[in-house]
């Protein structure tokens, strides 16, 4: 929580005087495709602290619009970092994970900045309070809410 929520909740406290101050700017945070629904392997806690990212969000961005400041989230879903490795790492859940994943393999770092630097940019001038995910189009499996992991 400390990291996940808390981090996300200071950045936001120490980068809105300054972007208000100055009648414009763009905020871009992290959250989860695991804030966007339940996620099994990744635990309560990081669910827990990533949902209330997302309503974090989309607070900021109504609170902040006024001031011309934009706030929005970026939710990676499944990515090659150390998040979720013990799990990953197992040939069993490695197997069942590259199965959930339409795209058949896990993101990369780099194919985060993109979304990243759209979002900070005046090319989404009009977007705001807005979570998009990054996720190779896993929660589009999502069935009744729940992450489709066949066989676990």
């Amino acid at each position: 929580m400390e990291v996940d929520l808390n981090g996300v909740f200071n950045t936001l406290r120490a980068v809105s005087p300054v972007l208000k101050a100055q009648g414009s700017g763009s905020i871009v945070v992290t959250a989860s495709t695991a804030g966007l629904r339940p996620e099994p392997l990744v635990g309560y806690a990081y669910v827990a602290a990533k949902a209330a990212v997302v309503n974090l969000v989309k607070q900021a961005a109504i609170e902040l619009v006024q001031y011309g400041v934009r706030v929005n989230a970026i939710a990676p879903g499944s990515f090659a970092t150390n998040i979720g490795a013990g799990k990953v790492q197992s040939k069993h859940y490695g197997e069942v994970w590259m199965r959930a994943l339409p795209m058949g393999r896990v993101g990369q770092p780099d194919e985060i900045k993109g979304i990243c630097l759209l979002l900070a940019s005046p090319a989404s001038s009009f977007v705001t309070g807005s979570v998009w995910t990054i996720d190779g189009g896993a929660t589009a499996l999502t069935q009744g809410g729940v992450p489709h992991y066949p066989d676990i």
